[in-house]
């Protein structure tokens, strides 16, 4: 088997570019993309951005494409190489990955789901064992907490590898 997965880095900023300028060389390629929310002059939206910033994969048959055309591609770097050796990615990495990716082709992050309200426990730092009330996910990774201090409750945000449900 002559086929394999191979790992390309690209300029900063320049994955969808990159993908796309691969596929019109013909090569298939595999940008895996998560929903990250952006804050920005006092707005929030959601953008689509790359789960390997800098990275993204592309099949290529050694024997029959011309696979050093990939590093001259518009937005690349390189493939990643080892020495002078191509170093393949396993099939199942490509496709565990895969089975990640929802409805639209977003890679869900693995984010508990709570609900809003929910109490949850504080299981490291300084505040462990406090108990918090979810209010929200922020890009997969966080979450928007609201904490009893003083008599008042507080927002604060913290990573949901820290907390759990109470």
């Amino acid at each position: 088997m002559t086929t394999a997965w191979y790992v390309v880095q690209t300029q900063p900023n320049k994955e969808t570019l990159s993908a796309q300028h691969l596929r019109n060389q013909g090569f298939d390629v595999y940008l895996p993309l998560y929903q990250k929310l952006r804050r920005h002059a006092g707005r929030a939206e959601v953008v689509a951005t790359a789960l390997f910033p800098r990275y993204l994969f592309v099949r290529i048959d050694l024997e029959q494409q011309r696979w050093r055309s990939v590093n001259g591609t518009r937005g690349v770097i390189g493939l990643v190489m080892f020495g002078e050796q191509l170093t393949p990615v396993p099939d199942p990495v490509i496709e565990e990955i895969r089975t990640r990716e929802d409805e639209q082709g977003f890679i869900r992050l693995n984010a508990p789901c709570f609900q809003r309200g929910q109490t949850l426990r504080i299981t490291e730092g300084p505040m462990t064992d406090t108990r918090a009330l979810f209010e929200e996910a922020v890009d997969g990774n966080r979450a928007i907490l609201l904490i009893s201090l003083l008599g008042r409750l507080v927002r604060t945000k913290m990573p949901l590898r820290q907390v759990e449900a109470a």
